[in-house]
C-alpha cells in the first residue's frame, strides 16, 4: 500500500514549480526589458552594419569635426592649425578618427531610443533632440582633450581612454534619461 500524503505536502507539491514554470515567470515578469534588449541588439546590429558599408565615406564628419574643434579652440584663445582631420597644437598633434566624431555614442544612442516602446513622433524627437546634444558634449570632449593635452600631457592618456569613455557612457545613458522624462512621459 502507498504512502498516504498529508494536506500539508498535498499543497507544498502543488506550489512547487517547475524550471520551466520559474523561467515562464521569469519572462512574464520582464517581457519589457527582454523586448527591449531584443530590439537594441537589433538596431545596434542594423546600425553598425549601417557605418560599416558607409565608414569610408564618412571623412567629412573626421573634417568637420577637426574643424569645429580648431575653430572652438581659436576662439578660446589656444594657437592652433587644422588640415583635414588634424589639429596642431603648441606640443600635441591630434588626429581624429570615427571614434572622435561621437558616430559611435549616437548609434548607441539612437539605438536605445528606437529599442524604446512609444510613438514613432517621439523616437523621432528624441533623435532630433539626442543627436546635437551628443555631438555637442563629443566637442567639449575634444576641447578639454586638447587642453589637457596642453597643459598637463602627462593626463591625457587617462583622461581620453578612461575618464572620458566612462562619461560619454553616463551621459548617453543621462540623454535617453532626459528624452523618456521630457518628451515619452508627456
Amino acid at each position: 500500500m502507498g504512502k498516504k500524503r498529508t494536506k500539508k505536502q498535498a499543497s507544498k507539491k502543488n506550489t512547487e514549480l517547475t524550471l520551466k514554470d520559474k523561467l515562464v515567470n521569469v519572462f512574464e515578469d520582464n517581457k519589457g526589458i527582454i523586448r527591449f534588449a531584443g530590439l537594441y541588439l537589433l538596431y545596434i546590429a542594423i546600425l553598425t552594419l549601417v557605418y560599416i558599408t558607409v565608414k569610408d565615406d564618412l571623412q567629412f564628419m573626421r573634417d568637420w569635426t577637426a574643424n569645429g574643434l580648431a575653430v572652438i579652440l581659436n576662439l578660446l584663445g589656444v594657437e592652433n592649425s587644422h588640415m583635414g582631420s588634424y589639429v596642431y597644437l603648441e606640443n600635441l598633434s591630434l588626429r581624429v578618427i570615427d571614434e572622435c566624431t561621437g558616430i559611435y555614442e549616437i548609434l548607441v544612442y539612437s539605438s536605445c531610443v528606437l529599442a524604446y516602446s512609444t510613438t514613432y513622433a517621439k523616437k523621432a524627437i528624441g533623435i532630433a533632440f539626442g543627436i546635437p546634444a551628443i555631438l555637442g558634449i563629443n566637442m567639449i570632449r575634444l576641447v578639454s582633450l586638447s587642453l589637457v593635452g596642453i597643459w598637463s600631457p602627462e593626463l591625457f592618456d587617462y583622461v581620453h581612454y578612461y575618464l572620458w569613455q566612462i562619461t560619454l557612457l553616463i551621459i548617453i545613458a543621462i540623454v535617453v534619461i532626459v528624452w523618456i522624462e521630457k518628451v515619452v512621459k508627456k
